[in-house]
């Protein structure tokens, strides 16, 4: 039985592809923090491409904090990688006998090479937010590859969100899982926090960032490209929260502040803003932000950013991982339902990483509330309501 599979890992050894990427980066550093709190044995690799700049300068950064083995996809770039001062511990092939899991963390549509690969050397596997799992499906059978059918329902299975479906994902026992992308995370925090209340549905819009430092000053602010339909983010987060409707346009604005989302959440009955906040409050990975506190107003994304971080001195990264609600709840009765209407913050760079983090856990063998509690604590991620209420 499946089941059997699940006891606490000694050893898992982890291997990323695209170690380098936005999320991916932070992820490897977080696993790594959690690996050692909990114990767990195991080679952090990673699995080198191009040698361009910040890949070596974040490969020196990653033998130093967390002692990672380098392995090459083309034996072409040995000589520039060596001089660049890796250590190669082996090729392609090496870097899949070597990782008993593969993180895939490259630009969404160049992933079905390397699950392939994942699938012939008998690894579990981990997607990002940004992959397409029918397009790898079709891909591989393209490709002449023969997928088992326990893999096949792994690719047609809900997205992992560890907060909600850690413990019904290691009842299944999956060799694949795909974690929800950052915006999905932010969507998924909220539905599961506003569910007791009654929720039935999520509308709104995601103000999507677009645009990094390097960008944003060649294009315009009036440049908002706003979505013609609903976005993936809500029907991603449909799949795991099945009795919530969703309907979610997501707009990509060129600025360099987080993903705003503009939500309204539509709940049967009678509710009030301050039960809503009061379970966003009390809801792992989220925290209020007071619209005014002491005479102060906090009503501008970057304002409010500052004035979260400066108090925190987080292990790793210093960014974000929490999902920033305003308590500026506007509420609408609908007569037998109450639409509340919801400001959100999600940190494009970092709040998915908790849950790449869960997954780990997940195929360590690491039960749900130990997961939940040994990622929060150990990447010091809080919920309640700033700056007074704040709780790991």
């Amino acid at each position: 039985m499946p089941i059997l599979i699940w006891v606490i890992s000694l050893k898992l050894d982890v291997g990323f592809v695209g170690f380098d990427g936005t999320e991916s980066k932070r992820a490897l550093l977080a696993i790594h923090e959690v690996k050692e709190a909990e114990g767990i044995g195991g080679e952090i690799n990673v699995l080198l491409r191009s040698p361009h700049a910040r890949a070596r300068s974040m490969l020196e950064k990653f033998v130093r904090m967390c002692d990672v083995r380098a392995f090459l996809t083309d034996e072409k770039d040995r000589s520039e990688w060596e001089k660049a001062g890796a250590r190669i511990e082996g090729g392609y092939e090496d870097f899949f006998d070597s990782s008993k899991l593969i993180v895939v963390g490259i630009p969404s549509g160049k992933e079905t090479h390397y699950v392939k690969s994942s699938i012939e050397h008998d690894c579990f596997t981990v997607l990002m937010g940004g992959a397409h799992r029918p397009d790898i499906l079709q891909e591989l059978k393209n490709s002449g590859v023969e997928v088992p059918d326990r893999l096949r329902d792994d690719l047609g299975r809900e997205f992992f969100f560890g907060l909600e479906n850690f413990e019904a994902f290691q009842k299944v026992g999956p060799r694949l899982v795909q974690c929800t992308s950052c915006n999905t995370t932010g969507l998924c925090r909220a539905s599961l926090a506003a569910r007791p209340l009654g929720l039935k549905a999520v509308l709104g819009n995601l103000d999507r960032r677009s645009g990094d430092p390097h960008t944003v000053v060649r294009v315009s602010p009036d440049a908002v490209n706003f979505g013609r339909g609903v976005g993936h983010q809500g029907e991603d987060a449909g799949t795991v929260f099945e009795d919530v409707k969703f309907s979610v346009r997501a707009s990509k604005i060129p600025t360099t502040v987080p993903h705003v989302h503009h939500i309204n959440l539509v709940f049967e009955g009678s509710r009030t803003p301050e039960e809503l906040i009061e379970q966003f409050s009390k809801t792992r990975r989220i925290a209020v932000i007071p619209y005014e506190y002491a005479g102060r107003k906090h009503e501008w994304t970057s304002e409010i950013l500052e004035a979260f971080l400066s108090g925190f001195e987080r292990p790793i990264y210093p960014e974000i991982f929490e999902l920033l609600v305003s308590d500026a709840v506007i509420p609408f009765d609908l007569g037998g339902y109450t639409m509340l209407q919801v400001v959100m913050m999600v940190e494009q760079m970092s709040i998915a990483v908790p849950n790449y983090v869960e997954a780990y856990l997940l195929f360590a063998g690491v039960f749900p509330q130990r997961a939940h509690e040994s990622i929060d604590k150990t990447l010091g991620i809080v919920h309640g309501r700033w700056p007074d209420g704040l709780t790991v």
